[in-house]
């Protein structure tokens, strides 16, 4: 069943990595060799330009014999015939698939062929192991490794050992004789024979290995007449009998036979202390030992140590418990296993190792002597490789240590050299059904590149090391993934870089990654190929199989290498349908080298497909060069001529050049249209070939040889006034088609070569009598009605700027301003002249920002102007420096400027950051107290606070609160501290300096107890007064601007009013009407003394200056934090 598996996955999808052409290949086969062969196209090899090797691996030419490598010759008129190599098959040969694997050595041009199908009847078991032979450059076949195959499984003689002590109830002694009648079942049929003892107080041999084999028809009887002995557990004594008495020659134990023993006991043994040595015994004696412990006994320490101690290592595939008779079953099939893992394969308990190898699978030469060869079905499928070198055929057998089974590693190979380590790369396809590479060098481990994509994909099922540079060191590898499906498309090839360092590296990125066309189910990546350098530009290609797509005609696509790497877009599609009709699986396999086999000096490919091998030629590549040349070589600028029809005439010559060091001589077909004025919209251009239908496209078919050949066109000019100096646009644009030769071979055009050339019909310039242009232009700029840039308030910053010209005229005149980054170009207007302005904002803040403004294009005249007006929008994110420059550079395409020109110019402009700040009273405030009229030393609670709300961005803010405290010789507040003078109340400064976050909201408050006695001073009964605090915003005006709705920008100042009455304690009438008489004497007295000491603002500038620690950082009475 496995063989059917590989073979044909094998055979229809994978190929090996090889070396040719690349994009320029003739689609058409040149020859096609086939022959009837099974297989016949699998693998292809070119040995010299004449001769080739084509493996058919299914060939079934003989009942024992399957798999040919035919040898393919080109006769002189290229005809060709095959016949099969005559390779002596040795006899273990039997069907060996020979040539689903051929490689050849880029050294020695030797070639290693395998055949990795060759089956061996072990009784019941087929393995499966390969073979490899090298063959000489000269067709010779050398030696063959490995030189003989794995010896089948060994034989096995198995004893068993089975308790008949008296705790052993008759019916589960019962159960243990049919337990052991169902295992020797199952190994009837395999070289295996079988003893079986009885333990108690003594010893029995109730069947020997002699007794099995001289009657193996009456085994079952004698298990069935054994008879329960009954006594003690003698377990080690047992064990030492069986070393004596069974597993010697005398009892028919085979000398060759792994030698395998089963204890089944139900209890801890009655010698214990005799047990290591009995072991020990055992041990030399090869024995390898199963112990089966039934019931509670082994539940404890030393009842498990004693079971332990029988069985072989490791214990956890030696060891079995149970807790009763009726349980046995249950571990029979886990006992068939463990000694027999893969369907008997070995009878020593290990894992299958080489059994199933499958030497050849995949194989490569490597570049410091000898070859590999994979051997995929190695240690369970997980898979290996042998080193052979050079110097002897002894393999050193290597594998990856964290490999699973079933992963089929070196279903593909590569090996790779860098500069200074040495890489053997092999594939995994189906490890955890995915797909992996291993990457192995000698001294370092390197991490493995693990698929994570697509289930299935069958990522690493061909591998290929690529050279792009040519210096024989590995650039990159390339891994395929031909089953993976997206899109209707099926197969992919990751492009992975290798290194020293780290060894492969898969990116898995879109730009490294190579697909086919959408809607081609192909298997694309079934072959690759590193292709040499065809279209000349330093690099090496690359070519990819996909031989399923079209239903199965095939393709092969060319992809290109660069400096930078391969290109992910193809150059080349070549379709087997285009090929040749008829061809199955186009692209199975493509040549390992590119060797000249049409003569034409150029490189051939060889590609392999279903029962044919096509051989397809490179074309030869050319560039062409184009030159267009006007007579007059200028257009004449001479007002007289205004309005006449000026007659030209444009030379048009195409230059063929050879790149590619062949021998062929071939022409090209062109088909050329030159456009005059080309940029110019219809009615608006001004060159004609005919003056009557004033077309402007004239369009010739020419055949070129190698060489410069030349063409002339008539056309004519119309002279512009408007547009006297504005060169003319002409283009050439043409087809190429290269035309069959006598050998039937076309040019290539190389894809480096332009197809569509642009070329200029200046005019005349008018420089005076000398013929020399000198301007003189002065620029100039300023910040239109702004001071300064305040971001956050301003939009936009207008720049105007002034450009003069002075003397001669000037031509395709020019003006770049530079502007610093948080600036973005809005727009521009001309106030005067023609200006055109193009701006590229800086990038990242790293770069300025440029316009670049056309002046007056093409003349700016003599003694003219032009101004204009740039507007930048201002980021109100951005952070700017204090000052910010701007420059303005004039330039023109004259030859000489005047040394009084002004051309260039700096202007700088301060920055300000717009701030807004609201400050209002808090709701908590205190509006009204009141005190009863001669009650002295009377006190009341007061709050006055201020809210303070930051909304643009972060500053350093001061709030100053300004409070009156003492009225005449009597403190309004209880607790009065150093007081400032305010005329006519004395008044306290607090000064809070703090750094305010956006969106931050600070409190301030002013409290405590206010005192009856400034009243009391005053005399009055009845009465009502006003008690005003203020807060004023302070921050640094020379970086900071306050936005409001006014064009002064002053930041707002906020006061709080609390309200005090004073009533009088009897009579009410009369004190109120005294109160409010006297009240409103006093408080017209005291008002404006208040307003001018600040509380009403008029005088508190000066009470600030006044006021000592009134500034940040000064002597500050108190500060008071905020909530």
């Amino acid at each position: 069943m496995i063989m059917d598996l590989i073979i044909p996955i094998s055979f229809y999808l994978f190929s090996v990595c090889q070396l040719t052409l690349t994009f320029n290949i003739d689609p058409v086969a040149w020859k096609n060799i086939s022959t009837p062969a099974a297989g016949f196209g699998y693998k292809v090899v070119q040995i010299n330009s004449v001769k080739l090797l084509i493996s058919a691996p299914l060939e079934q030419y003989k009942q024992s014999l399957r798999g040919n490598v035919y040898h393919c010759e080109l006769t002189r008129d290229r005809d060709s015939f095959c016949k099969p190599l005559p390779i002596q098959v040795p006899s273990f040969g039997v069907n060996m698939s020979l040539g689903l694997t051929m490689t050849k050595d880029p050294k020695s041009s030797n070639i290693l062929v395998c055949g990795p199908t060759i089956p061996r009847d072990c009784n019941t078991i087929t393995t499966y192991n390969g073979m490899c032979l090298e063959i000489k450059n000269n067709l010779q076949v050398g030696s063959r490794v490995p030189l003989s195959l794995e010896e089948c499984p060994g034989q096995t003689d198995i004893a068993f050992l089975l308790d008949g002590s008296g705790s052993v109830y008759s019916e589960d002694f019962n159960r243990m004789k049919t337990f052991v009648k169902n295992l020797i079942t199952q190994f009837l049929q395999r070289n295996t024979q079988f003893a079986i003892t009885q333990f108690s107080t003594d010893f029995k041999i109730h069947m020997s290995f002699n007794d099995f084999k001289s009657n193996i028809q009456s085994w079952e009887n004698k298990l069935q007449g054994i008879f329960q002995q009954n006594g003690m557990t003698f377990t080690a004594k047992a064990i030492n009998r069986i070393v004596d008495s069974v597993f010697i020659p005398g009892q028919g134990c085979r000398q060759k036979a792994k030698k395998v023993l089963i204890v089944i006991t139900d209890g801890e043994s009655t010698d214990p202390h005799l047990l290591p040595k009995a072991v020990q015994a055992a041990e030399r004696a090869n024995i390898i030992r199963f112990a089966i412990g039934v019931g509670s006994a082994f539940s404890s320490y030393d009842g498990k140590k004693e079971l332990e101690s029988i069985a072989s290592s490791p214990k956890i595939n030696h060891m079995f418990q149970v807790y009763n008779f009726q349980a046995l079953q249950q571990i029979s099939r886990s006992l068939q296993n463990s000694i027999f893992p893969i369907e008997g394969s070995q009878a020593t308990g290990e894992s299958i190792e080489m059994e199933m190898a499958q030497e050849g699978f995949s194989a490569a030469y490597t570049p410091w002597g000898g070859f590999h060869v994979a051997s995929v079905g190695a240690f369970q499928w997980r898979g290996a490789y042998q080193e052979y070198t050079s110097a002897t055929k002894t393999p050193i057998l290597k594998q990856s240590p964290n490999m699973e089974p079933d992963s089929y590693m070196g279903y593909s190979m590569a090996v790779a050299r860098t500069r200074i380590r040495q890489f053997t790369i092999l594939g995994a396809p189906r490890y955890k059904h995915t797909g992996r590479v291993e990457v192995f060098s000698p001294g370092v481990n390197y991490k493995p590149v693990d698929f994570s994509g697509q289930s299935g994909a069958y990522f690493g099922s061909e591998i290929c090391a690529v050279d792009i540079d040519n210096d024989s060191y590995m650039d990159f590898v390339l891994i395929s993934a031909p089953t993976f499906t997206d899109r209707q498309r099926e197969g992919r090839v990751y492009v992975c870089t290798i290194s020293d360092w780290s060894g492969v590296v898969c990116g898995f990125t879109a730009e490294m990654t190579l697909q086919g066309d959408v809607g081609k189910i192909g298997r694309f990546g079934t072959s690759l190929a590193q292709l040499p350098d065809l279209n000349v530009d330093g690099f090496n290609d690359l070519a990819v199989g996909a031989p399923l797509e079209n239903n199965g005609k095939g393709s092969v696509y060319i992809f290109h290498g660069s400096r930078i790497g391969i290109s992910n877009i193809y150059s080349q599609r070549i379709s087997g349908f285009d090929v040749q009709s008829g061809l199955k699986f186009f692209g199975l396999s493509i040549s390992q080298s590119s060797l000249d086999m049409s003569s034409d000096s150029l490189p051939d490919l060889a590609v392999g497909s279903k029962g044919a091998v096509l051989l397809l030629r490179s074309k030869p590549i050319v560039t062409i060069s184009t030159l267009v040349s006007f007579h007059p070589p200028k257009i004449s600028t001479d007002a007289s001529r205004s309005n006449i029809a000026l007659k030209h005439t444009a030379t048009v010559c195409f230059t063929m050049t050879k790149k590619t060091a062949d021998n062929t001589k071939g022409k090209a077909k062109i088909n050329y249209t030159l456009t005059l004025d080309v940029t110019r919209q219809a009615p608006n251009y001004r060159a004609y070939y005919n003056s009557q239908d004033k077309m402007r496209k004239k369009t010739e078919t020419v055949t070129l040889s190698q060489g410069q050949q030349c063409f002339d066109h008539i056309f004519y000019i119309m002279e512009d006034p408007e547009d006297a100096l504005n060169e003319l646009s002409n283009e050439l644009d043409y087809t190429f088609e290269g035309l069959p030769s006598s050998e039937g071979l076309s040019l290539s055009l190389s894809p480096q070569t332009p197809t569509t050339t642009y070329h200029p019909l200046s005019f005349e310039i008018s420089c005076g009598t000398d013929n020399n242009c000198v301007d003189n232009l002065k620029v100039d700029f300023n910040f239109t009605g702004s001071s300064e840039m305040k971001v956050g308030i301003d939009d936009v910053l207008n720049v105007t700027v002034s450009v003069e010209s002075r003397e001669e005229n000037s031509y395709n005149s020019r003006v770049i301003l530079t502007y610093p980054a948080g600036l973005s170009f809005r727009k521009f207007i001309t106030i005067q002249g023609k200006v055109e302005c193009n701006s590229i904002d800086s990038e990242h803040g790293v770069t300025w920002g440029k316009s670049d403004c056309t002046i007056n294009k093409p003349i700016f005249k003599s003694n003219s102007k032009v101004f204009f007006v740039i507007s930048y929008g201002i980021d109100s994110k951005s952070v700017f420096e204090q000052m910010v420059t701007f420059t303005a550079n004039a330039s023109s395409g004259n030859n000489e400027h005047a040394p009084g020109s002004q051309l260039h110019k700096v202007n700088m402009i301060g920055v300000k950051y717009s701030i807004y700040v609201l400050i209002t009273r808090h709701e908590d405030s205190t509006r009204y107290i009141n005190f009863t009229a001669g009650k002295m030393s009377m006190q009341k609670h007061m709050n006055q606070s201020f809210v303070v709300v930051n909304y643009v961005r972060d500053f350093n803010l001061t709030v100053k609160i300004m409070v009156p405290m003492k009225l005449g010789d009597k403190y309004i507040w209880a607790d009065p501290d150093v007081l400032n003078d305010c005329s006519v109340a004395m008044c306290r400064v607090f000064v809070c300096s703090v750094v305010m976050r956006k969106d931050a909201r600070n409190s301030y408050s002013i409290a405590g107890n206010i005192s009856s006695g400034w009243i009391e001073q005053i005399g009055l009964e009845s009465a009502r007064f006003s008690l005003v605090s203020s807060a004023t915003l302070y921050y640094d005006r020379n970086q900071y601007i306050y936005f409001s709705s006014d064009s002064k920008n002053n930041p707002p100042v906020q006061t709080i009013e609390t309200e005090v009455e004073v009533y009088p304690e009897i009579d009410f009438t009369k004190e109120i009407i005294g109160g409010a008489v006297g009240g409103l004497f006093l408080l017209a007295l005291i008002t404006p003394g208040l307003y001018k000491a600040g509380l009403f603002k008029s005088q508190f500038k000066q009470i600030m200056q006044d006021a000592p620690g009134d500034e940040p950082g000064g002597d500050v009475q108190e500060t008071v934090p905020a909530e």
